[in-house]
């Protein structure tokens, strides 16, 4: 029986899961730091390599990295990719590959963050200082703050207006405009002095803490926290990530998986996403990017996509042009990429390229068939 289905919302409960890791991909790593999706392509950064994933063809490109440990990566107003390290930054014009570190510049090994404002000047934050990069010149803007007097260790970097706002480890926050730089840290309001990601949104510069939990800086210069000191049920103290979704703000914690956040008069709300409740492959989320095929979240131990909703059109014909099952082998008539979810969604079986699978090993009953990205519902005698 096989049969073209409607929305899955009901049988899926929380949509499609697809986990991808070191037994069903290239990469040596699944230590997932950062994702970037271009034009659909996703560039996967991970603990050692550099990786691209098309949904079809993964690439390896970690041999063009001055070391294999990506922090984070970046690309410029001109389509160039940024690559930073913890030896220096790989860059990639679409043709031909080249490298800044400290062997041909000013710029310290460990890079966390590059970004660019709205003229391409890119401000490069690293373990030593913050450093801008214009019309190929680089040049150090910062190397110390009112807590640490020798070195300052930038971890993330966003733009609020015109202004840079600036995250620091142990060093706090800070915002910089036209050469003139306003510092905030646990003296001035600021609960933790370090930042691991940071997001402006309707105005206000959203903050994630290694033991804080979530920090608002308003435009009226309060801090206003969420944690569960404050608010009860709050999903963890230890936050890695923030970005905003078409569906609001998503926040990726160490231990607690991720979850969406809304705070709206006064009133917080979230809702939580882990091992226990999801095919969350790993409760460490370490960064979330939104593609137009679902959300695709970096973890300790792989890289997972999420599809929260299915859409796919209603048809009992069983398309017998695609494939056909007869006693629990499927054959299909073009090699194909493979997938099967159960019910709940989450994927059983993961195949790239192949025209024949034994579906005997799965329990008896129903399960979705995904073939080059068209759904079918099938049953397992």
């Amino acid at each position: 029986m096989f049969l073209q289905i409607g929305p899955l919302e009901a049988l899926f409960g929380q949509g499609i899961w697809t986990n991808y890791t070191i037994e069903n991909t290239i990469m040596v790593d699944s230590h997932i730091n950062d994702i970037l999706i271009i034009d659909g392509v996703k560039w996967i950064g991970t603990n050692w390599g550099l990786y691209s994933f098309d949904n079809t063809t993964w690439l390896d490109y970690s041999e063009y990295l001055p070391n294999k440990q990506v922090r984070s990566i970046s690309i410029d107003n001109n389509g160039v990719l940024y690559v930073s390290t913890i030896s220096g930054i790989a860059v990639y014009d679409g043709q031909d590959w080249s490298q800044l570190t400290p062997s041909n510049s000013i710029l310290p090994g460990h890079i966390n963050k590059i970004i660019f404002d709205n003229n391409n000047v890119g401000y490069i934050g690293s373990i030593n200082g913050l450093y801008k990069f214009e019309n190929d010149i680089i040049s150090l803007v910062l190397d110390s703050s009112s807590l640490e007097s020798e070195f300052i260790n930038v971890s993330t970097l966003t733009f609020k207006g015109d202004s840079l706002c600036i995250g620091t480890v142990n060093g706090g926050l800070a915002y910089l405009y036209n050469d003139s730089i306003n510092w905030y840290n646990s003296a001035n309001g600021l609960i933790d002095n370090t930042s691991t990601d940071l997001l402006v949104h309707e105005e206000n510069l959203w903050i994630t803490a290694p033991y804080a939990g979530l920090i608002a800086h308003l435009l009226n210069e309060n801090f206003i926290v969420f944690n569960n000191e404050v608010f009860q049920n709050w999903p963890s103290n230890s936050l890695n990530c923030i970005t905003s979704t078409s569906k609001g703000i998503f926040i990726g914690s160490d231990g607690g998986g991720f979850f969406e956040f809304s705070y709206q008069g006064g009133i917080q709300n979230t809702t939580t996403y882990t091992t226990q409740n999801s095919s969350l492959i790993d409760n460490t989320v370490l960064c979330i990017s939104e593609g137009d095929d679902g959300f695709w979240i970096g973890t300790e131990t792989g890289l997972v996509n999420w599809k929260e909703n299915s859409n796919i059109q209603y048809s009992q014909n069983n398309d017998n042009s695609i494939f056909s099952l007869k006693n629990d082998i499927l054959s299909l008539k073009t090699s194909s990429t493979v997938l099967v979810y159960s019910i709940n969604g989450q994927q059983v079986i993961n195949k790239e390229s192949v025209d024949k699978i034994n579906l005997s090993s799965l329990k008896t009953g129903f399960y979705i068939l995904s073939i080059n990205n068209n759904h079918r519902l099938i049953q397992v005698d």
